[in-house]
């Protein structure tokens, strides 16, 4: 199997419900366990939330590209936004930095999280961007051969 689904919303937070609709049912039709499933909404949430948040500036004016495809073992959705090209050197960075601040077991302040979610919960997580495309963060989610319930992560053996 191998099917590919475009969706195309406005980049507002009240959309996402939808796309969580979407997503959770892509999951299902791959054969994703239900906390996997999950899992891949709230990677997928988080990256929507991002774009609309960071990128849009919380205006809705532009629109948020979503591709989902499915593999008998996996699915891949890449999230397409039209803003301004981010530094991906300055965003890595970011993410270490704050990564390191987490595991120094200190009082969590909020904020800039949700790249690090979305590391941790996805298989693969690669981010491109330009000038005159925007940015495309694609992510892979592969069917874990564990059990029921148990969320596969890249980090786990």
């Amino acid at each position: 199997m191998r099917e590919c689904l475009d969706i195309r919303i406005p980049g507002h937070p009240k959309m996402m419900k939808l796309v969580r609709s979407t997503v959770g049912q892509a999951c299902e039709m791959v054969g994703f366990c239900a906390r996997d499933s999950h899992a891949v909404v709230l990677a997928v949430d988080e990256g929507c939330t991002n774009i609309i948040r960071h990128c849009y500036r919380d205006c809705s004016e532009e629109d948020i590209v979503i591709r989902i495809r499915l593999f008998k073992n996996r699915i891949e959705i890449l999230l397409r936004d039209f803003g301004e090209e981010i530094d991906l050197e300055k965003l890595r960075d970011c993410v270490e930095a704050r990564r390191r601040e987490l595991e120094k077991q200190g009082p969590v302040r909020p904020g800039g999280l949700g790249v690090i979610l979305i590391d941790s919960i996805m298989d693969r997580v690669h981010y491109k961007s330009s000038q005159k495309f925007g940015t495309v963060l694609k992510m892979v989610k592969y069917v874990s051969p564990r059990g029921e319930g148990e969320v596969a992560s890249k980090h786990s053996e």
